[in-house]
């Protein structure tokens, strides 16, 4: 194939079938369709950054137009160097607005044949009337070299037109997964960060539907916001079938790509005010018949997956019992299975029927650890138990011990949102989160409680800040009514994780020693530092507003000891120690310092 025909022009592009209506941030889209009405945009701001005029002629949302004209600059900018003579006749007509059409039709992705989505390659997208996508083309094919085969094309096209395409090659996860163990927890790799590349314990998307990890047969994935576009792209990325059911928030999806017959969106509205869908979690399904289950604290959408801190627990293959086994047979040690259909069973989803099916015949032996999450409602004392602190705090003082000789080991919370928590530390934090994490087999004095939150400095050093975006929330109106919560702040520092730049969106609960050498426990979740994700007590109930969902390492469950090693202990320890997202010592707050607040973009 010559230079020539391996290049793809935008100027002989088909014009995209959903023009000002378009919502896509996927890369191959833009490779593949023209965009005039934002091409328009960039032609004269390829090398600066992009400044968008106040007023348009199109409706759009701005921050998601803004993600949009930086792909496009990338592409044209790449487009521009390599021919100029195209790239100026490119010029003329935008800006003349007489934009050359590639075809005076197009098919939609469902009115292409079968026959034209197999034969796609990049010589036939210039010169077919029809508009297919590689993305149709990929969910179409039924056989694993075929798939392999439009992958490397699809990474071949993105690499073309200048776009940054950083990826593990498939088939090698499974070593690092065992290398994991006992924890299996992983924190995101953070795309300008090189030196998380190679930790052990540094993970992306398409690793976690690692084809050394099985075949996937379909998905289940439940979140809070959800860019079907950029979800589906990872399954291709990493060569697996996406056939996935999809629970999120309702009103939550940023993206309108146009769903093929292989997804299913299931929108979960929130029955209690002020509440949302925030648990963060999947269940993969193998051709072999087993499945395994992720919990993580990440959004399903690029920004939550490049530059950030978030946390993932991966469950070990976790193969169907045999045939005629009792469903209640296959329990782990800690419960989780029964907790966790309890939790499917709590949405009355019809579309979840065949998920907890699944979840019934799946053999949980080999989970080490508890699932404790929060769903929303008004609890008496039936069932308050299962749910939010009073479940971890039921877990804690059911198996959770410290040394003889622990004194006042001290709580270390971090979250990436705050709620509003009263007007003083014993209102709801020390009543209620702190007396609850502060539970063992034992009575214990209640220890001191540190909460790490970026400073106003640590965000305008952070790669969100670069990038004009963010994923903290924490108002500033809040913070003026509970001032007295900036004497238990701590700075985000994570140079020993490569992560100080990267915000933390990871939340995460845990008990640390007072020389900080070893931990009593660590609970990954979604949930934030608020009364909604917690639950609170009312005058004749407990009520917890949002879904959230975590898991609890417990040392006796794990390693067979009271508590975690921090570091290394010794050279003959057989036990690794646990991996903090967060520098030790803590770095509190210098007298300038304020805690990030929202308000500071609306300036």
């Amino acid at each position: 194939m010559n230079t020539a025909m391996n290049r793809v022009k935008i100027n002989v592009r088909n014009k995209c079938p959903f023009m000002e209506k378009c919502y896509r941030k996927n890369p191959i889209h833009f490779a593949e369709m023209s965009h005039p009405h934002l091409e328009r945009l960039v032609i004269d701001q390829l090398d600066d950054t992009i400044n968008v005029p106040d007023v348009l002629d199109f409706e759009c949302d701005r921050s998601l137009l803004l993600d949009q004209l930086k792909v496009i600059q990338i592409v044209m900018r790449r487009e521009r160097d390599k021919d100029k003579d195209s790239f100026l006749k490119l010029k003329k007509d935008l800006l003349s607005m007489d934009i050359i059409q590639n075809s005076t039709t197009s098919k939609s992705p469902n009115e292409v044949s079968k026959s034209e989505g197999q034969s796609l390659d990049i010589e036939n997208q210039q010169s077919s009337s029809s508009s297919v996508s590689i993305m149709d083309t990929y969910e179409s094919c039924k056989l694993n070299k075929d798939r392999e085969e439009i992958r490397k094309k699809a990474i071949k096209k993105m690499k073309q037109q200048g776009l940054e395409v950083s990826l593990v090659e498939p088939g090698e996860f499974a070593v690092k997964y065992a290398l994991a163990a006992p924890y299996y927890i992983f924190f995101t790799r953070i795309d300008k960060s090189l030196s998380t590349y190679n930790q052990p314990f540094s993970i992306t998307f398409p690793e976690i539907l690692d084809k050394s990890l099985g075949e996937i047969k379909s998905s289940l994935q439940i979140n809070f916001m959800v860019d079907v576009g950029w979800l589906c792209l990872q399954y291709l990325l990493a060569g697996q079938k996406a056939n996935i059911t999809i629970l999120y928030g309702d009103g939550c999806r940023v993206d309108e790509e146009k769903l093929g017959q292989n997804i299913t969106l299931v929108p979960i509205p929130q029955p209690i005010e002020y509440g949302c869908h925030h648990s963060k979690m999947m269940i993969l399904e193998y051709s072999d018949g087993g499945i395994r289950i992720v919990i993580s604290t990440a959004n399903l959408y690029a920004d939550d997956w490049e530059n950030r801190t978030q946390g993932l627990w991966i469950s070990p293959h976790l193969p169907s019992l045999p045939k005629f086994d009792d469903t209640v047979n296959g329990e782990s040690k800690t419960g989780f299975k029964k907790d966790f259909i309890r939790y499917l069973k709590s949405y009355k989803q019809r579309a979840l029927s065949r998920w907890i099916f699944i979840v019934e015949k799946a053999d949980f032996s080999d989970v080490n650890v508890f699932f404790i999450a929060s769903v929303p409602g008004h609890y008496r004392q039936t069932g308050a138990d299962a749910w939010g602190h009073k479940k971890l705090g039921y877990v804690l003082s059911t198996y959770a011990t410290l040394p003889l000789n622990a004194l006042n080991w001290p709580i270390i919370a971090q979250s990436s949102s705050i709620g509003t928590l009263g007007s003083s530390y014993q209102k709801w934090l020390q009543t209620v989160i702190v007396s609850t994490m502060s539970r063992t087999k034992e009575s214990m004095i209640p220890p001191n409680f540190h909460f790490i939150f970026p400073t106003q400095k640590n965000y305008e050093e952070s790669f969100d800040c670069q990038n004009a975006c963010c994923c903290l929330c924490y108002r500033k109106q809040t913070h003026s009514k509970q001032k007295w919560f900036q004497s238990y702040l701590y700075q985000w520092k994570a140079s020993k994780m490569s992560r100080d730049k990267a915000m933390p969106h990871i939340k995460s609960y845990t008990r640390l020693s007072a020389d900080l050498k070893k931990m009593a426990w660590f609970f990954l979740t979604s949930a934030n530092l608020s009364k909604s994700a917690w639950g609170t007590e009312m005058k004749k109930f407990y009520s917890i507003s949002n879904h959230e969902a975590g898991v609890l390492f417990l040392p006796a469950f794990i390693t067979g000891e009271t508590t975690f090693p921090i570091e290394k202990e010794n050279d003959d320890s057989n036990i690794q120690p646990f991996p903090i997202p967060y520098d030790l010592p803590l770095i509190p707050y210098e007298s300038e310092d304020k805690p990030f607040v929202n308000d500071v973009l609306d300036e």
